[in-house]
């Protein structure tokens, strides 16, 4: 979509966020965690630029340190909301994160599925598309740990405590993970894709969301 305005051409660019949680096997709540459609589709507008090219800007690569230095602070706030010990930062959930990432990032495009079989930990996934300009030209959407964490934790207006449930046709997985009361570590990781798209992969020990069980 071009809007002319002033002779002048607004380049419009889209990414699509989307997100779900993996609960142990045989241990899934009643109500669906895992929803593959679209949370949040997001939009920037770049500053008014002239007709073409459109210039390229330079994205340089974070530290793994710096890139998720905010995740504990994230995760324990709204576990400090519900009186819930914080979370530890595990170097061990970081490297498995990682593993899984470089796996949902082979090909062309980032994948987002889960791991199958006996898993030992729990599971949120993250994926967010590349921007597109209108020339073609893709970037790198700038999503921080900030931004995964808070789309999981805003799930928590879709969560009912009396009748441990999600709202019909919403998912609130990502958010019980987060609180869920036994959980004491996290680990995450992400992958950047050939196409640009991202994937983010935050794993917990112990994992919550067990059928019949309230988060705390």
């Amino acid at each position: 979509m071009i809007t002319i305005i002033s002779k002048l051409i607004l380049f419009i660019s889209f990414g699509l966020l989307v997100s779900c949680s993996y609960m142990p096997e045989n241990k899934r709540p009643d109500s669906p965690h895992v929803d593959l459609s679209p949370r949040t589709a997001g939009s920037r507008y770049p500053s008014q630029r002239p007709e073409l090219p459109h210039q390229r800007t330079e994205q340089r690569p974070l530290s793994q340190q710096k890139r998720f230095s905010g995740v504990l602070a994230a995760h324990n706030r709204i576990r400090a909301k519900y009186q819930l010990p914080p979370l530890r930062w595990s170097e061990k959930l970081a490297k498995y994160s990682q593993e899984w990432a470089n796996r949902l990032g082979r090909g062309n495009h980032c994948q987002m599925y889960h791991r199958h079989g006996n898993v030992a930990f729990g599971e949120n996934l993250y994926r967010s598309s590349a921007i597109i300009w209108t020339d073609g030209v893709r970037e790198i959407n700038p999503v921080t740990i900030k931004d995964v964490v808070k789309a999981w934790t805003d799930e928590e207006r879709w969560y009912n405590y009396r009748n441990n449930r999600c709202q019909p046709g919403q998912q609130c997985g990502h958010f019980t993970q987060i609180i869920w009361k036994n959980t004491q570590e996290v680990g995450c990781a992400m992958t950047v894709c050939k196409d640009k798209s991202q994937t983010w992969v935050c794993s917990y020990n112990p994992p919550g969301n067990y059928i019949g069980l309230r988060p705390y």
